[in-house]
């Protein structure tokens, strides 16, 4: 029988939206009681504590409520074989995992939808004008903010995302910056492919073009 001293977990942050595998050892309670995990933007992701090394607790804060959740687990559970999900306790979404590294990415993997099924389960492929320049732009912004490389000037990390047929618009939920990622053709997906990370300066566009305007009006279908 194997022992594990070590187990993982994987919380998305609430701040820059990143999810990371964090470890957690048996031996570090051995002088303390508890335990700080930030994600490397430096936010707080979770607090693990005990008082008796007996039973062990995880106050974890939520990306989908924006508040803090508490979880209490036996030493033998937490420090097992077997995989324990963290759900928020307002709409029971699957917010992080806990336990050996390969259940825990696993996990996260069965838990990740493509963007693409996402919107076919929804019904609204029509709603694009080009849905797989919108599916390929869209998952390369999702890869981008998950590295930490989608963050505005003021150096923060939360941002908001509008989805219309033509474009994605970036809005800073601290200053208001904006910046917009076009669409519409499979320029606008090479154009976006090329950076390895989005800063938001402002109302400035991704790619501008000339007369866009004027091409987006004619772009729009008649009723």
């Amino acid at each position: 029988m194997i022992v594990s001293t070590m187990t993982i977990v994987a919380l998305r942050c609430q701040t820059c939206g990143a999810i990371d595998f964090h470890g957690i050892s048996l031996f570090t309670f051995a002088k303390q009681r508890t335990q700080q995990i930030n994600c490397t933007c430096g936010a707080k992701l979770m607090t693990v504590g005990t008082k008796d090394r007996k039973r062990f607790y995880l106050q974890a804060h939520c990306i989908m409520c924006e508040s803090q959740h508490l979880f209490w687990y036996l030493r033998e559970k937490l420090w097992s074989q077997q995989l324990s999900v963290l759900h928020c306790e307002e709409n029971l979404v699957e917010i992080g995992f806990v336990g050996p590294r390969d259940k825990v990415k696993e996990a996260i993997m069965r838990q990740d939808k493509s963007l693409r099924e996402m919107a076919e389960n929804l019904g609204v492929v029509e709603y694009f004008e080009n849905p797989e320049v919108m599916y390929g732009i869209l998952e390369y912004l999702h890869t981008i903010a998950e590295n930490g490389k989608l963050y505005c000037t003021c150096s923060s990390h939360q941002i908001n995302v509008d989805i219309y047929p033509d474009r994605v618009e970036l809005r800073c939920e601290v200053c208001s910056n904006n910046h917009v990622c076009y669409a519409e053709s499979d320029h606008d997906l090479q154009m976006i492919k090329r950076v390895k990370e989005v800063q938001i300066e402002g109302p400035s566009l991704s790619h501008p073009r000339n007369n866009r305007g004027t091409r987006r009006r004619r772009s729009k279908k008649s009723t």
